[in-house]
């Protein structure tokens, strides 16, 4: 297996133009260059780059450039990851086409935006996926459901209000506070007691779905159901639910796991 291969934001951009296919969610890409001629001068470099580590020559992307490139025109579609704990996000994306696999990983931490490739078969892909979920218990919780448009708006409220203990893990808040905000925004004492038990302090989310390219624009589009968590002092739960309604699962690893083996199913 080849070694793991760092791309810059531009080159990422560069080879993503060349495959006429737009970033897949969750890589943050931004738009190289403010005009035209900006562009194509920093293109110019990042191909040079690109050429002097061997992912490059005068005809187009080599390597593992090439198939990044390949897979994202051709592929099967993606499967994505973006998992949130504390002041971190790693995103992370997966590609396939006829057997072969790519891993894409971009982490927050890092302030060069930096892209690492990884190939592998689609079965150690999913496994890399686990990797990077952070390890925690199953929630200690019968599952229970909470109304849907009224969690969304207390959830932004509790998050924007959280303080912490030391600048980084978040500090429980006092259950008169989260009383408050819930009521503030149309969640009942029933539900009230439950958010207040189990789903705070928040620690992390997760989330992970398939996503294809179509339409006029070609552009990604989710296809099907998304695995969703929350990771709360209480332990991991899964979110589901329909429009109106969020169920609120105890979600354990291997649960994980095989939630990311049933998406990556759909690639193959």
């Amino acid at each position: 297996m080849s070694e793991d291969v760092a791309l810059h934001p531009v080159e990422v951009d560069l080879l993503c133009t060349f495959a006429e296919v737009q970033p897949p969610f969750p890589l943050t890409i931004p738009d190289t260059g403010l005009s035209e001629p900006e562009r194509a001068v920093m293109f110019r470099a990042a191909r040079e780059q690109l050429a002097r580590r061997g992912l490059a020559d005068e005809d187009g992307p080599l390597g593992q450039a090439d198939e990044f490139a390949h897979l994202l025109r051709f592929g099967d579609g993606v499967l994505d990851l973006v998992v949130a704990e504390e002041k971190t996000t790693v995103a992370a994306v997966v590609l396939h086409y006829r057997g072969d696999a790519l891993i894409a990983v971009q982490r927050a931490a890092d302030p060069s935006g930096t892209v690492v490739l990884r190939q592998a078969t689609l079965d150690r892909a999913v496994d890399e996926l686990c990797a990077i979920v952070p390890r925690l218990d199953p929630a200690s919780a019968t599952p229970f459901t909470l109304p849907r448009k009224a969690l969304q708006a207390a959830f932004e409220a509790l998050l924007a209000d959280l303080p912490t203990e030391d600048g980084v893990r978040p500090r429980k808040l006092p259950p008169r506070v989260v009383e408050e905000i819930l009521a503030v925004h149309g969640v009942d004492d029933r539900v009230s007691r439950r958010m207040v038990q189990y789903l705070q302090p928040v620690l992390g989310n997760g989330q992970a779905g398939v996503a294809r390219r179509s339409g006029p624009g070609d552009d990604w589009h989710r296809c099907g159901d998304e695995t969703r968590w929350l990771d709360t002092g209480n332990g991991r739960y899964q979110l589901g639910g329909d429009e109106d309604w969020t169920s609120v699962n105890p979600l354990s690893g291997a649960e994980i796991r095989a939630a990311l083996r049933k998406l990556a199913a759909a690639l193959r």
